[in-house]
């Protein structure tokens, strides 16, 4: 029987090596003289620390009390080389953990082995040194912080983790910020229980190898006994066979996984297998056929039935009344979504944990005015359809979360839910957490690849996309005796508002925003402001500065050289890397709009204008639009940048760092103004 999804499998086998390596013979404690005395790693002589060695297993046999259970053994050698590097002596691991239903971790041995004045020192890991933190509804992590770590100590980890989740079949990553010169997985599954598998990243696994072995499973009851089938007999032995499948996973060499300018998370791209169960099969030994969340129509009908989700979008008397009062007299549905829109962004609170699932129930989270992301949104989804517009949650797994896999459906990789509604044919993505967001544009967090929409009839995919980000800027400068000033008036949609308005927010108020934007500037004396739209979230944000250059021109000049891009001019490439490995990802598309208008000064002429340029990527990746021009005594300059493709793949990188270059460049080109008379 085939245990993972073909086409994952196919994809591992062809950027596997087939010559096998074998693997190193490491033993917890057991360490050599060249790991003690290692002061750099030669493969990354830049590294603060490397894991010298990674192994881990997950297998799944049968215990006559609970039957299958699922176990997950890791051990880990790391050798620190850095002052910088000590942090990884502190371990954060994962563990699912719901009212009875939890995963214990169990067996932990830890020790720090250092050499001091050519001695070796043991510290070994205390129970006081582990100690577990509640993440949310279903989610703990147990903590743990290995002892007398310091630059040229050798870590040693062993725990293991058990339950009869036997759907949380952990994932494994081969690849981390830090190098890891070998790294190996084995997995062992039973044939009664099939799994999806992805994979993710760059850097090519040494092997992949599928082999199988005979299991046996002996036990004396009547029945119930083994998980989901009857077995006959009273007292009687039963001897039950079955194929197991053991997977085995290596990589060597494995470099450091770099963080780079506009990376959703670099958990995307680093090198791992993932697992996702498919379905549970005991129907040859007398039990049942049980599917899970094969497609996302599957997951679909899964949540509209879970307590926590499906559930509580129906009923909810409790709001009618709310609803009915927001929108008395209101007939216009585009108006009376932005009202209960608006109302709910007020009313709730997002205490800032993202989930698929709610806290409770939805009135009890309005009664408390707060709750996670699916609260709030669960709530706004159920306000919307009381007042007759249709609206659906759509389940997606945040930027810092990971993307989706492609190949298959899993719930399990989800972490937040948003709204969709469709008014006049048009769909309207709604995420209500922030109270600075206007309707139709969803945070930067949630724009990761596809979402998918549920709902009774299944599910369907959803483009996590806003309308494209602008912001336009108008300048008008002149200059008098040797002083140049001006009016600056800026105009911001989509996320830039949001952006504005968040900042304005957290300096603490319009005032204090201005104070540290008076004090902060460098070339440019702010000497009034204006903020508009500030509250009203479906208006663009208008800014406006009356302003003065710090540095005054010397009034006999003879020659002015002037720089015309005041503000948002981009100085430095942020794409300074030789080459990437991994896509360039912006989120959304953006676009900056730049105008000036400089009155010529009495007594001076242009004697150089920047000329006119026009570049543009290919695939309709984005351009940059550039003009200058005298009309009368004034100076008309203006320029468009525009970012059109959301990402970028490695082999366009070059493209996109030189598009950048060639735009700094020209944004860098000044005006010359020469006098005339004397």
């Amino acid at each position: 029987m085939k245990k993972c999804a073909l086409l994952s499998l196919i994809t591992f086998l062809l950027s596997v090596s087939l010559l096998a390596q074998e693997a190193p013979k490491v033993r917890f404690e057991k360490v050599s003289n060249e790991e003690l005395t290692m002061k750099t790693y030669p493969n990354d002589t830049t590294a603060e620390a490397v894991i010298l060695y990674d192994e881990g297993s997950s297998y799944v046999k049968y215990d006559v009390q609970y039957g299958f259970m699922l176990t997950y053994e890791r051990f880990v050698r790391i050798k620190i080389l850095k002052q910088s590097g000590v942090e990884w002596g502190n371990f954060d691991i994962p563990l699912y953990s719901h009212e009875k239903i939890r995963e214990i971790i169990g067996q932990v041995k830890g020790t720090t082995i250092n050499l001091e004045n050519g001695k070796i020192i043991k510290s070994e890991l205390k129970k006081d040194a582990i100690f577990k933190e509640r993440q949310n509804k279903y989610w703990e992590t147990a903590r743990l912080a290995m002892p007398a770590v310091k630059v040229g100590s050798i870590i040693d980890l062993q725990y293991s983790i058990v339950s009869d989740l036997i759907w949380n079949l952990r994932p494994w990553k081969f690849q981390y910020t830090i190098p890891v010169k070998w790294s190996q997985y084995q997995v062992v599954i039973p044939e009664y229980y099939t799994f999806n598998q992805s994979s993710l990243g760059y850097h090519p696994l040494l092997y992949v190898k599928n082999t199988k072995k005979n299991e046996t499973i002996n036990f004396t009851g009547k029945k119930d006994y083994i998980n989901l089938w009857e077995a006959t007999g009273l007292g009687e032995t039963q001897t039950i066979s079955y194929m197991a499948d053991i997977f085995d996973y290596a990589a060597n060499d494995v470099p450091t996984m770099k963080e780079e300018p506009y990376l959703s998370t670099l958990d995307n791209y680093a090198t791992q297998v993932k697992f996702e169960l498919a379905y549970a099969d005991f129907m040859k030994v007398g039990g049942k056929y049980e599917k899970f969340n094969t497609s996302w129509n599957d997951v679909a009908k899964q949540l509209t039935d879970e307590e926590s989700f499906g559930s509580q979008l129906k009923g909810n008397n409790f709001i009618e009344d709310v609803v009915a009062q927001l929108t008395k007299g209101k007939t216009d549905n585009m108006e009376k979504l932005n009202i209960i829109y608006n109302y709910v962004q007020r009313t709730m609170k997002w205490n800032g944990s993202k989930s698929i699932f709610t806290t409770l129930n939805l009135k009890k989270a309005y009664s408390d005015k707060t709750g996670n992301s699916s609260d709030i949104n669960l709530l706004l989804s159920v306000m919307l359809n009381k007042a007759g517009i249709t609206a659906n949650p759509v389940i997606l797994s945040t930027r810092e979360n990971g993307l989706l896999p492609v190949a298959h459906a899993s719930l399990s990789d989800c972490n937040y839910v948003i709204i969709q509604t469709i008014i006049d044919g048009k769909p309207i993505l709604l995420d209500a957490t922030e109270p600075s967001l206007q309707s139709g544009i969803i945070p930067f967090r949630c724009l990761n690849g596809e979402g998918h929409l549920i709902n009774k009839e299944g599910s369907e995919p959803v483009q996590l996309s806003n309308s494209k980000s602008i912001e336009n800027t108008m300048v008008e400068l002149q200059i008098k005796d040797g002083k140049m000033t001006g009016t600056i008036k800026n105009r911001s949609t989509g996320l830039s508002a949001y952006d504005f308005r968040e900042s304005v927010k957290k300096a603490g108020g319009k005032k204090e925003y201005f104070d540290i934007m008076k004090n902060t500037s460098t070339e440019l004396d702010y000497l009034e402001c204006q903020y508009n739209n500030l509250d009203s979230l479906n208006l663009p944000v208008i800014i406006e500065y009356k302003i003065a250059m710090k540095e005054g021109l010397d009034k006999e000049a003879s020659v002015i050289y002037i720089d015309p891009v005041l503000i948002n001019s981009h100085k430095n490439n942020p794409f300074t890397s030789p080459a990437r490995e991994y896509p360039v990802d912006f989120g959304q598309s953006f676009s900056e709009v730049y105008n000036l208008q400089l009155t010529i000064p009495e007594g001076y002429s242009v004697e150089e204008l920047p000329k006119s340029a026009s570049l543009a990527m290919a695939e309709n990746g984005g351009k940059f639009q550039y003009q200058a021009a005298q009309v009368d005594n004034k100076i008309i300059l203006n320029f468009r940048f525009s970012i059109d493709k959301t990402l970028f793949v490695p082999s366009e990188y070059q493209n996109l760092k030189e598009f950048y270059n060639l735009v700094i460049k020209k944004e860098a080109e000044q005006i010359i103004l020469k006098k005339t008379t004397i």
